[in-house]
Parts: structure tokens; sequence; C-alpha cells
């Protein structure tokens, strides 16, 4: 079950749901998940609603040891490139090289900004391999089962049981959404 955070914080009155997805797999973990949310919210334009528990799997892609995966839902008035810029910003800032396939104190996806979409050299929207892969849907549905999925009458909970059905859908939870208590 997703923490649910939105009486935390007043959220901006103008302002879209974005879905985001958060991945550690060198150093500590947990703390640079917890660190790299806390720089996304620090500013108050981007105010946290919504967390996942925690999940661990093997990298794809990507050099080092096993990632710890989770999903956190956002609201906020930025446009999606700003969201983009601050997220790998704070990559960078928390050691993220930048490398294709390098290990990754933190990486963040913007997975879903609103029911749009938009197409640019360094973003996509809806992220284009999120229904295919389960470090992303199974914390996703947590925080957004029920969501439709752009373009179709599909929600998330119905891509999380089609990977499960393939035999792709096994994570293992590590932490329930407590991971972010305390976020000053």
């Amino acid at each position: 079950m997703a923490r649910d955070l939105s009486n935390a914080r007043t959220c901006p009155e103008q302002g879209v749901t974005v879905l985001l997805a958060l991945g550690s797999n060198l150093g500590d973990r947990r703390a640079l998940l917890r660190e790299g949310t806390r720089r996304l919210s620090a500013g108050g334009d981007l105010i946290v609603e919504a967390a996942s528990a925690l999940y661990a799997s093997a990298p794809v892609d990507a050099d080092g040891g096993e990632f710890l995966n989770a999903v956190i839902r956002v609201r906020t008035s930025l446009a999606p490139a700003e969201v983009l810029r601050r997220a790998k910003a704070i990559e960078r800032d928390l050691g993220r090289t930048g490398q294709q396939g390098d290990a990754r104190p933190l990486d963040v996806d913007v997975l879903y900004f609103g029911d749009g979409a938009t197409t640019a050299p360094d973003l996509v929207v809806p992220h284009p391999r999120r229904l295919d892969r389960p470090f992303v849907l199974v914390p996703l549905l947590e925080v957004c089962g029920t969501m439709p999925e752009p373009g179709t009458n599909r929600t998330i909970a119905d891509s999380v049981a089609d990977l499960a059905a393939a035999g792709r859908g096994t994570l293992r939870r590590v932490e329930g959404p407590s991971w972010l208590d305390g976020m000053e």
C-alpha cells in the first residue's frame, strides 16, 4: 500500500500530477533515494503526495549491484523540462556520471506528466519503456493502480497482471512506504 502524503503540505494551487521512478544501485541506496526525494521537493514547487514501497531488482542495462526502486507521485506547477532539469541536476550532485550503463547512486525517470504526452530529444512522456519494467510497474501500481494508460482502456493494474502472467512481475519488497518517513 502506498504511503499517502497529500496532507503533508499544501499543494500548489495550479498543478499537475507527475509520476517519477527512482532507482539506486550504488552506495547507501535507501539514503540516496530519500535524499533525492528531499532535494526534488526542497523548493516547495514539487510536492510529494505518495510513495510506493521499496523494491529490489537486478540491474537492467546498468553496471553495479542490485537496485532499490520506488515510485513517487508529486504535484507541481513546473513545466516538464524543469522537472527533468531538476532531476538530472540532483542525479549529478549525488554522483551519477551520466554515462550509458553506469552504476547509479540515483536515477530519476519521468514516467507520466499529468495525462499529457511530450516528445523532446531529452524527454519522452509517457516513458517509453515503463510497461516493460516490473521494477517500475509494481511500485507504480501502489501509487496509481487504477490510473488509465493514456490512449487506452487499460490500467496500470492491467499491465502488472500482464507481466505477472508472463512470469516477469516478481520483485522483492524490501521496505514499505515508510522509507520516506521523516523526510525534511
